[in-house]
């Protein structure tokens, strides 16, 4: 598919965006923590699969690759604004996923309250396992750690999100 872009196929490009969107933006999202940020983070990522489509080679899944860059664009966007992240408050976040179906919102505030105190990795990881659906080795490549360091992030966020989330 990459390889159709680099030959300049807008139809590839296309199935790709519809494809990936949703769950770039929603890792974005949950990294990020704010709409427009997100929004933009994920333009971004697209703009920059699409402007260097001839360089792209399998190291992956494509999916795995633009998980991968988005969390670089996020980290970097963080270092940036991390004076100002201190003092403004993250916009209200409106998420479509199942589990968002199935909860009460309060209920669900009260989960986003908790994942949000965790630290940004295990947030992360937390995300692309449960909203996502990835699998550990596809985590490990997005976030760039190994598998036992995706097991200990998992176990350790589980941990601090039971610890926190009292009924």
């Amino acid at each position: 598919m990459v390889s159709l872009i680099s030959k300049g196929n807008s139809d590839a490009f296309k199935e790709i965006l519809n494809r990936y969107q949703k769950g770039v933006y929603g890792f974005a999202l949950s990294l990020l923590r704010d709409v427009s940020e997100a929004e933009d983070i994920s333009q971004e990522v697209f703009l920059r699969l699409y402007r260097t489509a001839d360089a792209y080679r399998t190291f992956s899944t494509l999916r795995t690759y633009l998980f991968l860059i988005t969390r670089n664009l996020c980290i970097d966007h963080l270092r940036k604004m991390r004076p100002e992240t201190l003092t403004r408050q993250p916009e209200a976040v409106s998420n479509k996923t199942p589990l968002h179906h199935l909860c009460t919102a309060e209920l669900r505030e009260r989960i986003d309250l908790v994942l949000s105190g965790l630290p940004e990795n295990q947030r992360a990881a937390i995300h692309l396992r449960h909203e996502q659906g990835m699998s550990y080795k596809e985590i490990a490549e997005s976030l760039e750690v190994t598998l036992h360091a995706v097991e200990s992030l998992l176990t350790r966020a589980r941990r601090a999100f039971r610890n926190k989330f009292k009924f």
